[in-house]
């Protein structure tokens, strides 16, 4: 087996990992909405609680995933005195 052929391997493994590690944050994102739907709907203000949120999807962000709730949850933040 030459280099080229090892290298193409690992590389065809790191994709394989990073498409699961991608399903696994994407299979998170239900909660996340239902999360944030709650604290939106009951105007909740516990700005603990939303940085944590926003901090835990920022980790995701990385991956292309959880944007679009990132900035719902942000733009919700923004209004709290």
């Amino acid at each position: 087996m030459d280099d080229s052929s090892s290298f193409d391997k690992m590389a065809e493994k790191l994709a394989k990992l990073i498409r699961q590690s991608n399903k696994s944050l994407e299979a998170c994102l239900p909660s996340f909405q239902k999360e944030i739907d709650s604290i939106i709907n009951q105007k909740r203000t516990d700005t603990e609680e939303i940085e944590h949120l926003l901090d835990s999807l920022s980790s995701m962000l990385y991956a292309g995933i959880g944007h679009q709730l990132y900035l719902k949850l942000l733009e919700y933040y923004k209004t709290i005195d």
